[in-house]
């Protein structure tokens, strides 16, 4: 029952030829057998006199080499987007706090302009600013499904499909 979500490919991996049960296409399959096979060759180019399985095991170990220096940059990139993705955080808190200080201190013009009675009139009010307008724009959007969409973008990037 396994198999039957599997599609069988034919591929030849130095001059042997194997029929292989793969989730994935026949193209993606026969691709990484190409790859596998320009490995070896580039061995056996530099080495010609080694023999076929000393030729496969080192186009093995480069192979593991490459993947395993891939794995590190894609870890090295997940925490940079982590520490970007905090530092977003920080920064629309900081924002935040500005804003709602800089609320508060055009209530306070007002209460002063009030208070200073006939002095104050005539006067423009105190002028909403565009970071205010902006902020009560990000404040309606929800902060929770930001979060969350953040996550999945950390999980696609290292490869997790759920």
């Amino acid at each position: 029952m396994e198999n039957q979500n599997k599609n069988r490919i034919k591929i030849d991996i130095a001059g042997t030829h194997f029929t292989v049960l793969s989730a994935e296409g026949e193209d993606y399959t026969r691709k990484v057998a190409d790859r596998l096979n320009e490995e070896i060759t580039a061995v056996r180019r530099g080495a010609p006199g080694l023999s076929l399985s000393s030729a496969v095991m080192l186009a093995s170990l480069n192979l593991c080499d490459n993947m395993t220096k891939a794995q590190d940059d894609a870890d090295r990139l997940r925490m940079q987007v982590k520490e970007y993705l905090n530092d977003a955080a920080r920064y629309r808190a900081d924002f935040e706090e500005a804003v709602q200080e800089n609320e508060k201190l055009r209530r306070d013009i007002e209460i002063y302009r009030k208070r200073l009675g006939d002095k104050g009139r005539g006067a423009d009010p105190a002028p909403v600013s565009k970071a205010a307008k902006t902020a009560k724009t990000i404040r309606k959007s929800n902060a929770a499904e930001a979060e969350d969409e953040a996550f999945e973008n950390i999980s696609f990037i290292s490869g997790d499909k759920k």
